[in-house]
């Protein structure tokens, strides 16, 4: 049996990072949520991060590990096949629409080196549940001023922006190249707008991350057969 080409095996790595990519977003959002029923909640604003919740938060050690260290790392892990994904929807487009595959991949895979900055910053907060008790209030002062929005935390939760923004230039590109039908280009660029609007909603980030798998999920099964991208 002849080895598969290297342009085989990119193929199939491409067409399920367009799957795996959603899907482990969905996972990032869920465990962020206490049950199911948090889905259909209707709020349009997160609130305020409050230090002295997060850090009693950060010091139930089982709590922490389920519904902060998880789905962080999680998503952190995610943004490899977040690239891949870009890469494969930018060589597809690329022979019809050049520069939204260029611009599309380029910011999505920039937006997801400070996503990936910008989660191992908020991984590393949860070493500071582990302080003695007696160290709580002073622990407490310092976690607040580490989660206040300035500096490389703020630029690295802005610039993040940029994954989905350039997930939305690649899906303009797909609409108008015909070359997948427009449907899927619309749920991916609605899920990626939605989760670009409600930043840490988990609920209707779930719901963009969906519609995204909806629309990719299409793409990956014709990459995957070899119908946008030959052997």
């Amino acid at each position: 049996m002849p080895a598969p080409s290297a342009r085989s095996v990119l193929r199939i790595g491409g067409s399920l990072s367009l799957v795996l990519f959603p899907l482990m977003f969905m996972s990032v959002f869920a465990l962020h949520m206490e049950s199911p029923a948090e889905i259909v909640q209707l709020k349009l604003q997160h609130d305020p991060y409050v230090a002295q919740e997060i850090m009693q938060g950060l010091a139930d050690r089982p709590r922490t590990q389920r519904f902060y260290v998880l789905p962080h790392m999680l998503g952190f892990l995610s943004m490899p096949v977040l690239v891949a994904a870009a890469l494969t929807l930018g060589y597809i487009l690329f022979p019809r629409k050049p520069w939204f595959a260029i611009v599309g991949a380029a910011m999505t895979i920039a937006g997801a080196v400070f996503m990936g900055g910008m989660l191992s910053m908020w991984l590393g907060f949860a070493a500071i549940g582990r302080v003695p008790a007696e160290q709580f209030t002073a622990a407490t002062t310092a976690l607040a001023a580490m989660i206040e929005m300035q500096g490389p935390l703020l630029w690295a939760t802005v610039l993040t922006g940029l994954s989905l923004f350039g997930l939305m230039v690649l899906a303009i590109g797909l609409f108008q190249s015909e070359l997948v039908p427009r449907w899927t280009a619309v749920l991916i660029f609605g899920g990626s707008l939605m989760m670009s609007i409600f930043i840490d909603l988990d609920n209707l980030m779930f719901l963009g991350a969906s519609a995204t798998l909806v629309g990719m999920a299409p793409i990956a099964a014709r990459v995957f057969r070899g119908r946008l991208i030959q052997n």
